[in-house]
């Protein structure tokens, strides 16, 4: 029997079976991060960070004690907000924009002081 047919197979089985067939994945060389100079150092690296998901109004983030991380391109599902998750993706700094005042004295949506903060780009849940 072909490896071809070994795969035809295990699908047919467990479709058969009502289970799902598990697919094997390449093992993640992502680094894993849980403080701000372990990010620091990571900036520009396949990063890991596993935490706590808030939902924010520039992203969701995953937060380990004091290290907040923002998944710039990925929303968590609804479910997991307040949950422990993992998130991994190509870590980097970005400058938040600061919030202004207008002459009607109405605020715009920003950051105070426009800090700066650590982001995932192409951000996946693990």
């Amino acid at each position: 029997m072909t490896p071809f047919n070994h795969a035809i197979l295990a699908i047919l089985v467990a479709s058969a079976c009502g289970g799902n067939l598990a697919m094997t994945t390449k093992t993640s060389t992502a680094s894993l991060v849980a403080t701000n100079d372990e990010a620091r150092k990571a900036v520009g690296k396949l990063v890991r960070v596993h935490g706590t998901v808030q939902r924010e109004k520039l992203g969701d983030t995953v937060n380990v004690g004091d290290l907040s991380i923002r998944c710039v391109d990925f929303r968590f599902p609804d479910a997991v907000i307040g949950q422990t998750a993992t998130a991994e993706g190509t870590l980097g700094i970005t400058r938040d924009e600061p919030a202004t005042t207008n002459d009607a004295g109405e605020i715009s949506q920003g950051s105070e002081d426009g800090m700066s903060s650590f982001v995932i780009r192409n951000c996946v849940a693990r």
